[in-house]
């Protein structure tokens, strides 16, 4: 099981060790590109996947659906955030296996985050220090949205590790804009920038189209490629 739910973890993190990166708390968002609500559904040979931007009461609700029918695992994610900075407030995510089910909440309070866990032989709750200038990394397909891509761009940030199957950490990121290519998937062909990304000893990739929206069309986490299927 530990295995399967960590193919889901990959998904959108890069890896629960902090490698030797050292931590560089900045902030890197640029310009808000959407407008809420939108919907991007998202497919690979092992499952699909969709992302969803919604508001909320003066915040923006970042969701994250994956299944992965072979493993009949399914994985949900909302982060409620700041929608101007994308501040984490609240996150809240479910994984449904065939281990039974597993919740998680993580409660942001100015520099600390408390985050606790449910399982069916498991109750955890750990608390962090974050610094001042963070992002949850289950914001990071949204954040990484807001960047200004210019070639061989080089910007660094602290992502909060919650709801994993790990106590919450701090991930060093640095992210590098490679350049633009042209991708065609399910959605049509783009010009997009391709964006590499890196914590951990790990690296993933994502493409983003190059026009005012900045949809991510097609993500490379190394384990799956979840390729853009439509936007409404």
């Amino acid at each position: 099981m530990r295995r399967i739910l960590a193919l889901v973890l990959s998904l959108v993190l890069l890896s629960a060790c902090s490698g030797s990166d050292e931590l560089v708390a900045q902030d890197v968002l640029s310009q808000i590109p959407w407008s809420a609500p939108e919907t991007a559904p998202y497919d690979d040979q092992k499952g699909t996947g969709e992302l969803r931007i919604e508001s909320r009461e003066g915040a923006v609700v970042l969701s994250q659906n994956f299944d992965i029918p072979d493993q009949k695992i399914k994985d949900t994610v909302q982060v409620e955030a700041d929608p101007q900075s994308l501040r984490p407030t609240i996150v809240q995510r479910t994984i449904d296996g065939p281990e039974g089910k597993r919740d998680c909440t993580a409660t942001y309070v100015a520099t600390n985050v408390t985050v606790e866990q449910q399982a069916k032989d498991e109750n955890r709750r750990d608390d962090l220090t974050v610094p001042a200038q963070h992002y949850d990394s289950w914001s990071d397909l949204f954040l990484w949205r807001t960047l200004k891509f210019f070639d061989d761009e080089e910007l660094k940030y602290v992502d909060v590790l919650t709801c994993s199957l790990t106590k919450p950490d701090l991930l060093p990121v640095v992210l590098e804009v490679k350049s633009k290519e042209e991708v065609t998937v399910p959605a049509g062909k783009f010009q997009a920038w391709r964006l590499e990304i890196r914590s951990g000893g790990r690296t993933q990739k994502a493409w983003y189209a190059d026009d005012a929206k900045r949809t991510l069309v097609r993500y490379d986490n190394g384990d799956l490629v979840f390729e853009l299927e439509s936007v409404s």
